[in-house]
This record gives C-alpha cells, structure tokens and sequence, in this order.
C-alpha cells in the first residue's frame, strides 16, 4: 500500500523554489538534525507515517537518526528518490571522484563494494546498459539500504532524459531491479507524465507510479494542466501529487479541493516546517482521503482508489 501522505524533504535541506533567502532560513534553522526529527515525529503522530528523500548528504544524517529510533525504526516509510544530481557537481569540485565514491560506500560490505564496481566495470567494458543502471542506482541506494524502503523514484533529470534519448528499455531494467534486489515499489519522477505513461506502457510497465506537480493554475505543470488533466482521467497510473499549493501561491483548502476532484491520485507529499502548517495541511489531506475511502468501501471495492 502506498502511504497517502508523505513528509517532504525539501524545507530541511534549504530548497526553496522562489526565494534564495527563505530557502537559507530553513536550512540555517534545520541545520540541527533534532529539529527535522522533531518534525518527523510530530507529523508522525498526525498519522503521515512516512516520508520522500533524496540522497542529499545531509539525509545521511536523518538515516542515522531514524535508524536509532525505536519508534521509528521498524514502521517509518521512506519513498527515495535517485539520484541527488547536484551532490555529484558540488562534491566533485570540492574533494575530487574518488573521495565521493569512498565516501558513499563507507557503510557496505566489501561483497557489496566489489558487486558493484564488476557490476560497472563490465558495462564500461562491454556497453552494458543493465549493469551500468543497476550500479549507479545500488551506489546511490547503499547508505540508505536499512532504511524501511516502500519505494524508489528515479529523479527527473534521469527520468527526463531518457524519453529524450526514446530509450524506455531503460526504465524496464531499472524496474526490475528495483522489485528484484529491494522488494520496493519502481517509481519515477517526471515532469512531463503524459510522455512518461506513454513510454512505460511501450515496455509493458502498467499502472506505474509516477511523482509530477500538480495544481489548479498549472504551475510546473507540463506539458499542460489540461494534458496532464486528460492522462490521469484516461491512464492506469498511479499519482504522487508534489508542488500541490503552487509554491505557496494556493492556500490548502483550495489546492486539495482540486487536487482530489482529480481521478488516480494515489499520494500527495508536502513540506512543512512549521507545526501549525501540518497540522492544516494534513487535516485538510486526511478529510479528502478518508471521503474516498468511504465512498470506495460503499462500492463494495476492496481498496480506496483516491488515496
């Protein structure tokens, strides 16, 4: 089962799609791990139960910090998302690739270690789409490993360029082994659904889950609000809704009033970093939800189909 909320993760980590400033405010304050735990537990305890990541080097920490929790350790979801393309920029500039490399694997086994380096030396050697896939996306996937995995998304930037490339064997592979190597859910991130649905159905993937923004005024919509509209009301898929207020732009009441007029809406996921603003979203998230669930039960259907 897909988790019907899930906590962001871009307010920890200082992102902030319309204000430099806002987004340096929120990461100086959750520059303390214990704020972002205390966050997690408090939308833990409104019942969001699970949250999206990205291999940030500060989740890193949260990992660690979930990992020692008791509460947590056992029932916290987390949904990730590979991989953070911009660490591998940043970090190559400032310590070199081999020290990144060293880095991402210093918590994996030497079997694993050199599993993946054959894995990716016998692509190099042999052009070998599969194994170059499924080793950059176990190098990625290693420091969170012990982490209760529901799903993995493949980032857009990845997902994006492989429909330009028109290579969608790709996204076979990669689903594959995630289902194979670790029983998660094969996701992906896209900012333009319809094409992707389009795709996934050419290599047999069917009601794939999918992350793409969604709102009322079209913002970050693509390839159109009425496009996107027109995939989710004539496609088998499965919608984790993200930038749901717009960047801030749509209050929640209205965002989510729209959002779950919308048919195939599996999830939604939402930042907050303030105790009040989550208490309101997710009260407003959990109205729309638990009506779909009542009126999925009086249709004698075995589970919610607006979740």
């Amino acid at each position: 089962m897909i988790d019907k909320i899930l906590l962001g993760h871009n307010q920890f980590f200082g992102v902030n799609h319309l204000s430099a400033q806002g987004g340096n405010e929120r990461a100086a304050y959750f520059s303390e791990t214990g704020r972002i735990m205390d966050m997690i537990h408090f939308s833990y305890d409104l019942g969001v139960k699970a949250m999206m990541m990205s291999t940030h080097e500060r989740a890193l920490l949260i990992s660690e910090e979930l990992q020692k929790d008791a509460k947590l350790k056992n029932d916290y979801g987390v949904y990730l998302l590979v991989p953070y393309a911009a660490k591998y920029i940043r970090q190559a500039n400032e310590k070199g690739l081999v020290n990144i490399v060293k880095d991402a694997l210093a918590g994996t086994s030497l079997q694993d270690k050199l599993g993946m380096f054959w894995r990716g030396g016998v692509g190099l050697l042999r052009k070998d789409v599969s194994k170059l896939i499924t080793a950059m996306v176990d190098f990625e996937v290693a420091p969170f490993a012990p982490l209760n995995l529901r799903a993995i998304f493949l980032h857009d930037v990845m997902t994006d360029l492989i429909l330009g490339w028109d290579v969608p064997e790709v996204f076979a592979i990669y689903a594959r082994h995630i289902e194979d190597k670790y029983g998660a859910i094969p996701a992906f991130c896209s900012k333009n659904m319809p094409r992707l649905v389009d795709a996934l159905e050419r290599v047999g993937i069917e009601n794939p889950f999918i992350m793409a923004s969604i709102n009322k005024i079209g913002y970050q919509v693509n390839p159109s609000l009425e496009a996107f509209e027109n995939c989710l009301r004539t496609k088998n898929v499965r919608l984790l809704a993200m930038s749901t207020l717009a960047a801030g732009f749509i209050k929640p009441q209205e965002a989510y009033d729209y959002l779950y007029s919308l048919p195939n809406v599996a999830s939604t996921v939402v930042g907050v970093s303030k105790k009040n603003h989550a208490e309101e979203t997710f009260g407003i998230i959990n109205k729309h939800t638990e009506g779909a669930n009542g009126k999925a039960t009086k249709a004698g259907l075995t589970e919610a189909v607006g979740v």
